[in-house]
């Protein structure tokens, strides 16, 4: 779908919500980094999506409600934008309305080329309301009246108006006509219109179309010559009953042949011109390019390989005919020439001529308009792809640097200090990498690589597990959890992570290297600091006690206090007594060394 819709939603969402809200809506849809254009194209699929969040963060109504909501904001929308001027003009009734609605979709498609327009037929009316038949391609939200292939709905409303009004018209066929003429009469008004029979054969067509495409259709099945553009169903009698008032477009199957009476004509004017046309002619895929000889102009069609019909299929009950009323669709003399089609083909009494001469809302110099448009709306799609691509990598950056939950703070213009919090328990770890007695004799540069690629090893663990890297401090690597979002298991987490560490640590690199860890629970500070390179800190007594249980630890385990050993005993993890210890600034202390997990397959390290 194009992104009306969803802006809409977005425009009232945040309104009503608030933008903390909808953010968090946004990010349960799956688009929390998306912007939302009413010219670019998304997946159907998020619009429920978008239902579905707000029914889940804000805990009222279900998804249908929320859906009914959004059917409200669109209305609002088209208000909002004066929107609502164009549908106020489209019918006198509401009846009229809905039967226009397939023609107003016609003329959308000039601002929205790829949108797959759906198709809104009356089949019923009386009084109290209308049977509404509607059919699309897109599957599912049935609030829009989408439906997978076609659904009836009954729409009640007083359409007393309408129906008075179709009754008047009815009683005016009865009046005293005038005495029958043939339809060779007729089709000298409209010469480019065909007649049909029940069993879609062409029986009659006007001069000119006769003149263009060849005598050889009389007789023939309509669907041989030509292909129905819009609306798109399948051609039967039934449909042209149903569809009597949607404007039909049908395209001829051939491109249309010069009569020889024209290129005379042509000839005596200007015997260059003739060649140039010949030309053109024996090569149609130079049809619609600027290359054309004569004129500096374009043909815009250029996307049609025949003639382009516009106008009405009625049907005549008493003869039991079908009458398909219709002019050619032409944007300019370049492309009249090109169908080898004069002034004096076209009818005076519609605005067949008014195109070609001035250009009416088919002109080439709208046409022109919209390519160029449509490649600024290309070039805009490719930039704000590469805007989302590049937003979402500054994203991971940012939450790579920060909690997501204190970035998002920050990134809706809070002040830094708006992110701190007192915590009133979180475990913290430190890990402290030691090197091989080798390194001693390795370059500045191959230390360097050694000790990031243990820490990006550290950093694939550590991303498993429910916590946060607060920071890497020489050969110093310091992990939260419990912050800033409290979990009850965040010693659990800790630990599990600390042990796996150890494994990893000892596994890849052959114990050449190895760690020495320490682990604290209790209270804490947390906020962004600093402004050119913000991070998340911790302080208070937990962080230097933890960093103390590093300090004082050994290679290859893991030391914690007396406070953190008791917590992890409860997530059946087995510690050892290590004794007490003389800790600077803390004095004596029970200490423990964390062994394994007994629900794990563990190494226990000694």
């Amino acid at each position: 779908m194009y992104g009306m819709l969803l802006e809409s939603v977005m425009y009232f969402g945040r309104a009503e919500y608030g933008d903390e809200t909808w953010n968090l809506i946004k990010e349960h849809a799956g688009c929390r980094n998306t912007e939302f254009n009413i010219h670019h194209i998304y997946p159907d699929s998020l619009f429920r999506k978008l239902a579905t969040a707000c029914a889940r963060i804000i805990s009222q109504g279900d998804e249908n409600d929320h859906l009914r909501y959004f059917g409200r904001c669109f209305v609002r929308y088209c208000s909002h934008y004066q929107y609502d001027k164009m549908l106020r003009v489209t019918g006198r009734h509401f009846c009229q309305f809905l039967r226009e609605m397939d023609n107003l979709h016609s003329q959308m498609r000039f601002s929205f080329p790829k949108m797959k327009s759906p198709s809104m037929v009356v089949t019923e009316y009386d009084c109290n309301g209308a049977m509404l038949q509607y059919r699309s391609c897109r599957p599912g939200l049935s609030h829009y009246l989408v439906g997978k292939n076609s659904i009836l709905v009954w729409l009640k409303f007083d359409n007393g108006g309408f129906v008075k009004e179709m009754l008047q018209k009815r009683a005016g066929f009865n009046r005293p006509h005038l005495s029958s003429f043939s339809l060779g009469k007729l089709f000298l008004l409209f010469p480019f219109g065909i007649v049909l029979d029940p069993d879609l054969r062409v029986q009659f067509a006007g001069e000119r179309i006769l003149q263009l495409l060849g005598k050889d259709m009389i007789g023939a099945e309509f669907l041989q010559h030509f292909t129905i553009q819009r609306p798109h169903v399948s051609l039967s009698w039934d449909t042209i009953m149903v569809f009597q008032c949607v404007t039909w477009e049908v395209e001829s199957k051939k491109l249309p042949e010069l009569a020889s009476n024209s290129t005379n004509v042509m000839a005596g004017a200007s015997g260059a011109r003739v060649n140039s046309l010949v030309t053109v002619r024996e090569n149609p895929t130079r049809r619609g390019s600027s290359q054309a000889p004569w004129a500096k102009q374009h043909s815009s069609l250029h996307s049609f390989r025949g003639l382009l019909l516009k106008g009405q299929m009625y049907i005549v009950k008493e003869a039991n005919i079908a009458l398909f009323l219709c002019m050619p669709l032409l944007n300019n003399l370049v492309e009249m020439r090109e169908m080898g089609m004069f002034l004096d083909d076209l009818s005076m009494h519609d605005l067949s001529r008014e195109m070609v001469l001035k250009g009416w809302e088919h002109c080439s110099r709208l046409q022109i308009l919209y390519d160029r448009a449509e490649e600024y709306s290309n070039k805009l799609e490719d930039a704000h792809m590469k805007h989302e691509e590049l937003k979402a990598k500054g994203d991971d950056l940012l939450y790579s640097m920060l909690p997501r939950q204190v970035a998002d703070i920050l990134r809706q213009g809070n002040d830094s200090y708006a992110s701190c919090q007192t915590i009133e328990e979180v475990s913290v770890l430190f890990a402290e990498v030691s090197l091989a007695a080798e390194s001693d004799t390795m370059s500045a540069m191959d230390v360097m690589r050694t000790v990031n690629d243990l820490y990006n090893l550290l950093d694939r663990i550590t991303d498993k597990y429910s916590v946060f890297k607060v920071e890497t401090v020489g050969g110093v690597y310091m992990v939260v959890g419990g912050a800033p979002e409290y979990r009850h298991d965040h010693c659990a987490q800790v630990g599990g992570l600390a042990l796996h560490m150890l494994q990893e640590v000892a596994r890849t690199t052959s114990r050449t290297h190895n760690l020495r860890i320490g682990i604290h629970v209790g209270p804490v500070a947390a906020g962004v600091v600093g402004l050119k390179l913000p991070r998340y800190c911790l302080f208070g007594d937990t962080v230097n006690t933890a960093s103390r249980m590093q300090t004082n630890s050994k290679l290859g385990r893991v030391h914690i206090t007396e406070k953190c050993a008791r917590q992890l005993e409860k997530f059946n993890f087995t510690t050892t007594f290590r004794g007490k210890l003389h800790i600077k600034g803390k004095g004596e202390m029970n200490t423990y060394w964390l062994n394994y997990r007994k629900c794990d397959t563990h190494t226990t390290w000694k």
